[in-house]
């Protein structure tokens, strides 16, 4: 499946009868099957075309506007129910199903946050976490649980923050990557028959949604790791420019395909991995099992 980016300014999408077709300055650039294409992200100063706009809404194809800052704008989706919706609403409405969920959740986040902070050689910050790891299973109700995320959150980026050198210059890369993984999250969920409106650690976010933002907490330290290697391959003085869009587009593209090993699936691509984790919690809400969160290969 394909993943549309418009990232040059005035570059706008139109389609035809099978394809889309990306134009800048007048001229076609590239063209895409719209069978093929997964989603459709808009930056700044790009726009759709009344025939892509229409190709959008008879496919049903996801749309996002985002700010070069990874803000989002707007977007369109299917107006179709989702099928687990009633489940879901049932299912936040199990307490035991709740905390279950979000400390698997949480659980896999901290552990793989434990396994970066390895990777990147430092002891304090990982000693911190396996310290407030052993805390979360006595944690019973959300509000414990929420202060005790947003304590271990604080440390954990600022242990972070200390590998990189100037990390507020970082900041859009995580903004950015944050927003695409969000996006690759809440197009596998509506395709799986989920409402993305429908959280169980995450009520209300802040520019995203709430579903796509409780699977993300496993994804998050990958994530970090990732803007951590970008920032080391350039060198510090190249990467506190800002990256042109396309071709920070680019990296995350080889991102997502890079083979990783899943516990259950072996050596796939990242994009795949999110795929089984969002089967995963269609798995927990369906057979009310405990979900299992990715985990990095020790």
């Amino acid at each position: 499946m394909t993943v549309i980016y418009l990232t040059e300014p005035e570059s706008y999408l139109e389609a035809d009868a099978r394809e889309f077709v990306m134009i800048i300055q007048d001229q076609i650039q590239s063209r895409y099957p719209i069978h093929d294409t997964q989603q459709i992200v808009v930056f700044e100063g790009c726009t759709v075309g009344r025939s892509g706009t229409a190709a959008i809404c008879r496919y049903h194809i996801p749309l996002f506007f985002v700010g070069d800052n990874g803000h989002i704008s707007a977007h369109f989706t299917s107006a179709k129910q989702p099928i687990y919706t009633a489940l879901q609403h049932q299912r936040n409405c199990q307490h035991n199903f709740c905390i279950s969920l979000v400390q698997s959740l949480l659980r896999g986040r901290w552990l793989n946050g434990i396994k970066v902070l390895q990777n990147l050689g430092d002891c304090g910050g990982e000693g911190y976490l396996e310290k407030f790891l052993d805390i979360l299973p006595s944690l019973n109700d959300t509000q414990s649980i929420q202060t005790w995320h947003w304590q271990i959150s604080r440390r954990y980026r600022r242990t972070l923050n200390s590998i990189l050198v100037s990390a507020e210059n970082f900041a859009t890369y995580w903004q950015l990557a944050d927003c695409l993984l969000a996006h690759e999250l809440q197009v596998l969920l509506l395709a799986s028959g989920c409402s993305v409106e429908i959280g169980t650690l995450h009520h209300h976010c802040y520019n995203h949604l709430p579903l796509p933002c409780d699977l993300m907490e496993q994804f998050r330290p990958i994530v970090d790791a990732w803007i951590v290697e970008i920032t080391q391959n350039l060198g510090v003085d190249e990467a506190m420019k800002k990256l042109h869009l396309t071709v920070f587009i680019n990296h995350w593209e080889e991102f997502l395909n890079r083979q990783i090993f899943h516990p259950y699936a072996g050596w796939v691509s990242f994009r795949n991995v999110l795929s089984w984790q969002v089967d995963e919690y269609v798995r927990t809400i369906t057979e009310a099992v405990e979900y299992r969160p990715f985990l990095l290969k020790s």
